[in-house]
């Protein structure tokens, strides 16, 4: 894994150079410089996933131009999650990804890095289109171009953030050369990888090994044996989580900005939350931001219930993480939490009498003990694997 990071900073790092060195007003070899980079990488990885990335952003745009000839019709981008919807499908019916049926030659290069870029990275890129079908919408304008590069661009395509099309217009591209927002890409990228690599492989085996367990790769496949062991597993593979899930967000970013690109920032110290509101407003911002726009808001309009509303739309993005029980749980946990707050404020409820440093500590506690269970429920392996965590955690 660390080989293919130092691979991927060296790959960037060179890109970035020629693509800064030609002129600003080059669009079309700029682009065509991060697309051959971009399909390069991808294919390398998994040539399956570059040919699926590529036939639903020309599905895509195919929606865009029907939506544009119906816009009376506001449904119809929304047919962009097509593909997404029947991936599930499969993948619950036959226990197949339909992307395996597409014909690659037996022994065509496929990396453990990205073998969930067919489901879980189907599930960003798709994202990825409707924002940019509703960005052309607006803008009375849409290329096909910006939609593949902004799909494609090889840093941010398995995890994010998630950007539409605009941030990859001309005008994003013809950005001028800028040495010292590409010496801070390059030192966010080593951030990036210092968590990934580094704090992560920390957390997963040294750490764990100074509180007197087992590395967390053991403690995943063995049974728990006590409440601690439990209550640790989760809090420690949460963080684990969020390591690894920041750590590629800072490499995506900083790799837009060594290519002078805007992408979303995704993470805002989640684990100084205070509570599930505020967790939202620091954790996967481009997707609190996405279900915020285009999920509760129009829920929001059609149903006129808040709580309805969020519950609705986690529990969607809940399934779009994976379709299992236990994303369903996750979902729903998190829509019905943030409706629980958002009634209690509406009701004029008031904080505990107790010191503010206090409530601010137990609130921190709280939330991340809250989004540790939910997530440690979501990403069990199976129903007999959750049995024995729960039965562990409350001490049977």
């Amino acid at each position: 894994m660390l080989a293919t990071f130092t691979v991927l900073v060296v790959l960037t790092t060179v890109a970035s150079l020629i693509y800064n060195a030609i002129p600003s007003q080059v669009t079309w070899l700029r682009r065509g410089l991060i697309l051959l980079v971009s399909a390069t990488v991808i294919y390398t990885f998994n040539p399956r996933t570059l040919a699926i990335a590529i036939l639903i952003t020309v599905f895509a745009f195919g929606v865009y131009i029907l939506a544009r000839r119906f816009p009376s019709l506001s449904w119809i981008p929304w047919l962009v999650m097509a593909p997404l919807v029947l991936n599930a499908i499969s993948e619950v019916a036959f226990d197949r990804n339909w992307g395996d049926l597409l014909p690659f030659p037996t022994g065509s290069p496929v990396s453990p890095m990205i073998t969930q870029l067919a489901t879980l990275g189907l599930s960003f890129y798709s994202f990825k289109l409707y924002i940019s079908i509703k960005e052309g919408l607006h803008a009375d304008r849409l290329r096909v171009r910006d939609m593949l590069t902004g799909v494609l661009f090889f840093p941010s395509f398995p995890i994010g953030p998630i950007d539409g099309a605009a941030a990859f217009n001309d005008a994003a591209i013809r950005r001028p050369a800028n040495p010292r927002l590409w010496l801070l890409g390059l030192a966010r990228i080593g951030m990036g990888g210092a968590k990934v690599y580094l704090v992560a492989d920390w957390l997963t085996n040294a750490l764990p090994a100074a509180l007197g367990f087992h590395s967390l790769e053991f403690v995943q496949t063995h049974v728990f044996t006590s409440p601690g062991r439990a209550l640790t597993f989760m809090l420690l593979s949460f963080l684990l989580l969020y390591l690894n899930f920041s750590g590629f967000s800072d490499i995506a970013i900083g790799a837009g900005m060594m290519f002078n690109l805007r992408l979303t920032e995704n993470f805002h110290y989640p684990l100084l939350s205070s509570s599930i509101q505020n967790f939202w407003q620091r954790w996967n911002l481009s997707l609190a931001s996405f279900i915020t726009t285009y999920l509760f808001k129009p829920l929001l309009r059609t149903t006129g219930r808040p709580v309805v509303s969020l519950i609705i739309a986690f529990t969607l993005i809940g399934l779009w993480h994976r379709v299992s029980l236990g994303y369903l749980f996750w979902g729903v946990a998190h829509g019905t939490a943030l409706g629980v707050a958002l009634w209690w404020r509406k009701r004029g409820g008031r904080p505990l009498p107790i010191p503010n440093s206090v409530r601010q500590l137990g609130g921190i506690a709280l939330t991340l003990l809250f989004v540790s269970f939910v997530s440690t429920i979501a990403n069990m392996p199976n129903w007999r694997r959750t049995q024995q965590f729960l039965e562990a955690l409350v001490g049977q």
